[in-house]
């Protein structure tokens, strides 16, 4: 198992990833369900898409899968930790409902309470159907595949009886001098005092250290020795040991400052140009269950295309993938689900209140990785409307009361009318001049200058001059291994010329700090229904450098000799 951070050395930890039995039940509703009154006749991998499976491909429906295991002792409760699911679950413990999830995509936790000795009975059902009432985070028209299965890790944390360290949070004070600030968040009976042990790194020793508990959390100021700033050329980790009442927890973090002034963003007092791609976690074998071996395989193809930044696109990101981030030195924007969102659905009090809940459990998840410079929300929402500068109000005070420290926006697609982001601490826009367009009466590249002087030109309107700008998206679709010599649209060809284009017009505006083209693999989209069917052929949104299984187009060589010179 690739362990990712925190880690927990004291507590007892069952990795419940591996074989699970498996049953696809189908059309039935998922809050009536009992996992008892079925048989398991099938086996499913954990880990994994169930719609990826041969015998399920492209079902939606209910699955339900069944795993065991054993404890030596009886446990006043223990935490089952979900790396990420697709779409809705139900979970039980011997037949005892411990929890409803809702949230695709997201990390979360479920308290088990009281266990006995001996074996269990751990019963899933998962939920990938569309259904505007009782899924409201993911649609039928999003450009992306909607999955189930279990699409991260499972395991079940048994835990200590008072009170456990839920997480050290560590946030950069002063990069010059290595200061920084713990911010301790408990979980249980937490004394108002507390006696506490930290050390950095490897200090032989553990520091004593007294915490003030107040409403669960603690804050203490402290400075880390021998110090190295993480940087993209060199990305130095450092790492933080804490213990409090038989707990113990192990924090991996970087000392960088990430900040905007001037048109420009900087890292740790010096600019940097963002260069990179939009990046699915998506695979026509695994779904978004990615295995490390080929998140690696993408670090490396895009290090190789000399990007150093990758926005996660469209929901919040495998731990895993971060962890990796942070040690090859990448910079990276996570946001929160949504795609395309309209005003009456924003509306919606119960979208709301998923949006803000997700939205919060991805910076909490996220807080240690220095590779995460942009948290961010909505994709495309509907700016130009009242209910959306409601929530983007209501999402971006949200991240900033959870963190301060970073930059925070949003990919604004209605560059005419968008209200909402003067909220932000940069710009963001997507945009396909020549592509997706209303007009297309002359050859596509030749509309992307003109396109990037009008949006710019309109932010600068009613936003401050020297507010950074970042081209968010901004790409073409081509089709592996199809060429023509007169570069017609689809072909290798056309994308590698369109893209030079992009390239070549954004980085010599002053007025933009980066791009993030879209995208970096080809990926799952909507299959027979749902948005415009006849632009994705083969379900499938093809616009990727690189195809679904990583095969590098044309356009690939492009991007690496354009992006060497930058």
């Amino acid at each position: 198992m690739i362990k990712n951070y925190p880690l927990y050395p004291s507590r007892s930890i069952l990795n419940l990833d591996g074989v699970w039995d498996f049953c696809f039940v189908g059309d039935t509703e998922l809050e009536q369900l009992d996992p008892g009154g079925f048989r398991f006749s099938d086996v499913m991998c954990v880990p994994g898409a169930f719609d990826c499976s041969p015998d399920c491909y492209g079902k939606r429906g209910v699955a339900l899968y069944r795993t065991e295991f054993t404890l030596e002792n009886e446990m006043p409760n223990a935490l089952l930790k979900l790396g990420g699911l697709g779409l809705r679950a139900r979970l039980w413990i011997d037949g005892r409902e411990i929890g409803f999830v809702k949230l695709p995509y997201s990390g979360v936790e479920l308290e088990t309470g009281r266990l006995s000795a001996g074996k269990h009975t751990l019963s899933a059902a998962l939920d990938n159907r569309f259904d505007p009432e009782k899924m409201k985070l993911f649609l039928p028209y999003y450009d992306f595949y909607a999955f189930g299965g279990f699409y991260r890790s499972v395991s079940l944390h048994l835990l200590p009886e008072a009170f456990r360290i839920d997480r050290v949070q560590v946030r950069t004070l002063d990069c010059r001098t290595g200061k920084v600030n713990l911010r301790f968040l408990f979980k249980g009976d937490v004394p108002e005092t507390l006696a506490a042990q930290i050390r950095f790194d490897t200090q032989s020793a553990f520091d004593a250290v007294s915490l003030t508990v107040r409403n669960g959390a603690a804050s203490l100021d402290a400075s880390v020795p021998y110090f190295r700033l993480w940087s993209t050329d060199a990305p130095h980790l450092h790492s933080l040991e804490a213990k409090a009442a038989g707990d113990h927890i192990v924090e991996s973090f970087g000392i960088r400052e990430i900040r905007a002034d001037k048109n420009r963003i900087l890292l740790n007092g010096a600019p940097v140009r963002l260069k990179g791609f939009n990046r699915h976690e998506s695979h026509p074998e695994f779904g978004p269950a990615t295995p490390v071996q080929v998140m690696i395989e993408d670090l490396q193809n895009l290090r190789r295309l000399n990007c150093n930044f990758i926005r996660g696109c469209h929901y919040p990101q495998d731990q895993r993938f971060l962890d990796l981030c942070d040690r090859m030195g990448f910079l990276v924007w996570e946001e929160s689900l949504g795609w395309g969102n309209t005003a009456e659905q924003m509306a919606d009090a119960e979208f709301q209140d998923l949006q803000e809940r997700q939205t919060r459990l991805m910076v909490r998840n996220s807080i240690n990785h220095p590779s995460v410079i942009i948290w961010a929300f909505l994709n495309e929402f509907q700016s130009f409307s009242k209910e959306g500068r409601a929530i983007c109000t209501r999402l971006s005070d949200a991240i900033r009361e959870e963190d301060a420290s970073r930059l925070v926006t949003f990919a604004c697609s209605y560059v005419r009318n968008d209200i909402c982001t003067d909220l932000m601490d940069i710009i963001a826009y997507n945009t396909y001049p020549g592509w997706i367009t209303d007009d297309a009466a002359e050859d596509p590249p030749s509309y992307i200058r003109e396109n990037r002087d009008t949006i710019i030109a309109r932010f600068r309107t009613y936003n401050p001059p020297d507010k950074p700008i970042l081209v968010s998206e901004m790409g073409c679709c081509g089709l592996y291994g199809q060429h023509d010599r007169g570069g017609a649209q689809w072909s290798e060809e056309f994308q590698a010329e369109y893209l030079e284009e992009v390239i070549r017009r954004v980085f010599e505006s002053p007025e933009l700090c980066g791009l993030s083209i879209w995208q970096f693999n080809d990926a799952k989209s909507y299959c027979r229904t749902g948005g415009n069917i006849r632009c994705k052929p083969l379900a499938q949104n093809l616009a990727g450098v690189f195809d679904q299984y990583r095969r590098p187009k044309l356009a690939a060589e492009t991007v690496r000799k354009l992006f060497a010179e930058i």
